[in-house]
This record gives C-alpha cells, structure tokens and sequence, in this order.
C-alpha cells in the first residue's frame, strides 16, 4: 500500500468518527426533544434523499481534482454545524434549526464517498483493490464501533447538544491527511470552469450524464437495483425508529450499543471478504441473504437484549461481506474513468427508497408500533436471496477476481473510443 493510501485512510477514519458523533447525537437529542418518530423519520429522509440526487454529481467528481473535493466536504460540514448549534442555542429554539441543514451535510457526503473510492486504483495495484477495499471499512469501521458505543454511553451523562458540536473537531483532524495528499500529475482535471464558456460545459457536462446512464441501463449491474431498492427501503424504515426501539430496550445507551452492533456485524463481514472472495459472488449473495434474515428475526423476538444484540450483530455480516465484494466487483468490471458515474448512479437509483422508507417508517411507526418494520427488515434479506436465485446473470455470478471480461464486463462509450 502507498503512502498515498494510507493518508486517504487516516482522513477516512477521522472523518468517519465525527460523523459518528454527529448521526448518535443528532437522532438522540431529536428523538428526546419531540419523543415522535415522525421527526426522526422526517430527519432520515432529509439525511438520505440527495442520495437520489448522486448521479448528477458523477460528472462533475470527474472534472476537479479529488483532494480539493475531499478537503472542501469536511470544512463544510464544520461549517454547517455551527450554524446549525448558533441557531438552535440563541434566535431558534427550535428542534427545525437542527433539522432544516441536514441535507447539507448529506449533500457534501455525495462527493466525498464517490471521490475516495475512485482514488483506490490510483493509489492501490489492481490485484490488492478488494483488500485495500477491506482494510479501509475494517479499520475506520472499528473505531467506529468503538465511538458509536462511547458516544452512546455519553448521551447518560453529557448533553446531546455538545456531542453534536464536537462532531466538528474530527473533521478538522480530516482536512490535514487529505491536504498531505499527492495525486499523480499525469491525472486528467478539467480546466478551470470560471475560463471556460458555461455553454459547453454545461453541453458536455449532460452529454457525460447521459451517457453514463445509458451505459449503465446496458449493463450487467442493472440487475442489481430491484433488490437493492427493497433493502434500502426497508433500511430507512429501521433508521427512522431505531430510537424508539432502544427505548423499548432499556434507554439511550442501547441506542449506542445497536448503532455499533450494527457496525460490528458490517466490519466482520468486511473482514471476511477477501477471504471468501474467491468463491462465486452469486451464492455469497443468496445463501448470506438466508441466513442474515433467519438472524434479524431472531434479534427481534429475543427477549435477552444480549441475545437480541449477538442476532443482530451476525444478521449484518452478509451486508459487510456484499458491500465490500460488489465495490471491488465494480471496480473490476467499470473501466476506472468511469468508476464515479457508475457507482454514483448506482447509489442513486438504488438508494432512493432509503429516504422515502425512513419517512414512512417514521409515520407507521406512530400508527401501527415498530412490529411491522422489523420483520420486513427481516423479510428484506430472504427477499435479496430469492431475487438472485431468480436472474440467471446474477445467480451464476463468478468470483470477483474473475469478472471484467463476457457479460460481466461493463463496455462504456469512452472505453471503447
């Protein structure tokens, strides 16, 4: 690994572990104030629906270099959250002067994710990407683990409001691996835009997008939406009464304690990617799907919260294990100077059911009580695995090492030009 790479880590993680004092403390102090899930719900939805809108930020990652992007993501979250904690602390005492700038901070996160998964080749052989890939969700996943479980543990003793501000220290700490940086010279970045016509960068700018998605509707990786959709869905449904659950546990520290289940299950499953990735991608998917929803099931209707807890910490590994394997998939299979408008579309067109669900689920949660949406979150993986069993393409889908050539070679205008 370059040194390169490492410093894209070590941004990751400080990164990551503000967002981690940001999303707890955020959901907490809203879910306290309002004691409603429909505002957590409605929060989620705010959080989650650029999301859709991801896609139309493919293009233009491509165009400016990737470390001003990653440096400018973080010093505007620092920037959101003052305003937001200014306002809520002196002219508006008000849960909306939390609520209204979230999307801000999701909005920044649509470049930021797409850009450093695309800096992976370029600082990573070809052969190490699905362990590079790995080493990264591993190692910022765990401390993630670790300040999901603390800041869960915090929200006993100090105010929620505090955590949320000091969320921006950590970001601070980002902004430094980032700028030590060196990107290659040779590297293809727009000219400045303020010197060049608006007309045809705005000309070139749509012939990119559509061009992009009409790659990707002629693509193996379409198959992947229909599931994905239904996943994501349900997921934002779970996001929006997560709160209200660990009440119903025993307080806000089994809020802290499910957030980093949920972690922990993802980072296993990260972990035991590149060691199972040489068998077939297709019945990693389906047999994971099975036993991730038999798990979930089990969390929900164990009466020992340790016991709920283990269940769901083992139903998440089939996610930690598939996020890893279809990135390193994608960036085998997607020439790489097309990687961010396929994994941005990819995001966006397969993510739109996780704001859309967290705002239903918010809603349904008030009306019918959180029973319904945890046995759908159940029912969601045996879903995915029924879904694969049933499309040839993905069921027979090889390892990852082996795809990028047949079908599962994804063939762009700009790669064969």
């Amino acid at each position: 690994m370059t040194l390169n790479f490492w410093k894209l880590l070590s941004g990751r993680v400080a990164s990551n572990i503000g967002q981690c004092f940001y999303n707890v403390s955020l959901v907490w102090l809203i879910y306290h104030i309002t004691r409603n899930t429909f505002y957590t719900g409605l929060t989620g939805f705010l959080v989650l629906m650029p999301m859709i809108l991801q896609f139309l930020v493919g293009p233009l990652i491509e165009k400016f270099e990737k470390k001003k992007l990653l440096i400018a993501t973080e010093a505007g979250q620092i920037f959101t959250v003052v305003i937001a904690f200014t306002l809520y602390s002196t002219v508006w005492h008000s849960v909306w002067a939390l609520i209204f700038l979230t999307p801000v901070v999701a909005i920044l996160s649509m470049f930021s994710n797409p850009a450093e998964m695309t800096l992976i080749p370029e600082f990573v052989e070809e052969g190490k990407y699905a362990t590079a890939n790995s080493l990264m969700n591993v190692t910022y996943q765990t401390l993630t683990i670790i300040f999901t479980s603390l800041v869960g543990v915090l929200l006993i003793y100090v105010n929620p409001l505090t955590l949320y501000v000091t969320s921006i220290v950590f970001n601070a700490a980002a902004i430094l691996p980032f700028f030590f940086m060196h990107l290659s010279k040779n590297r293809k970045v727009a000219d400045d835009p303020v010197r060049r016509a608006i007309r045809p960068l705005i000309a070139e700018y749509v012939h990119s997008l559509t061009g992009g998605i009409r790659n990707f509707h002629r693509s193996f990786i379409l198959k992947f939406l229909p599931a994905t959709i239904i996943a994501n869905c349900v997921f934002g449904m779970l996001s929006a009464v997560l709160p209200a659950y660990a009440m119903m546990r025993g307080g806000s520290q089994w809020f802290g304690i499910y957030q980093s289940a949920e972690t922990l299950g993802i980072l296993m499953g990260a972990s035991l990617a590149p060691i199972i990735q040489k068998f077939p991608l297709g019945k990693i998917t389906i047999y994971g799907g099975i036993v991730g929803s038999v798990c979930w099931l089990l969390s929900f209707f164990s009466v020992n919260n340790y016991w709920s807890v283990l269940f769901y910490t083992v139903s998440l590994l089939f996610i930690g294990v598939t996020n890893i394997l279809f990135v390193s998939g994608l960036q085998k299979a997607v020439p790489k100077e097309d990687l961010a408008q396929f994994f941005t579309i990819m995001t966006s067109f397969g993510g739109f059911g996780m704001p859309l669900g967290s705002l239903a689920g918010g809603q349904i949660a008030q009306l019918w009580g959180i029973v319904p949406i945890f046995i759908s979150v159940g029912l969601s993986f045996l879903f995915i695995s029924i879904y694969w069993l049933s499309q040839k393409i993905l069921r027979q889908m090889p390892a990852v090492d082996k795809l990028g050539s047949g079908i599962y070679m994804v063939y762009t205008d700009s790669h064969s030009e």
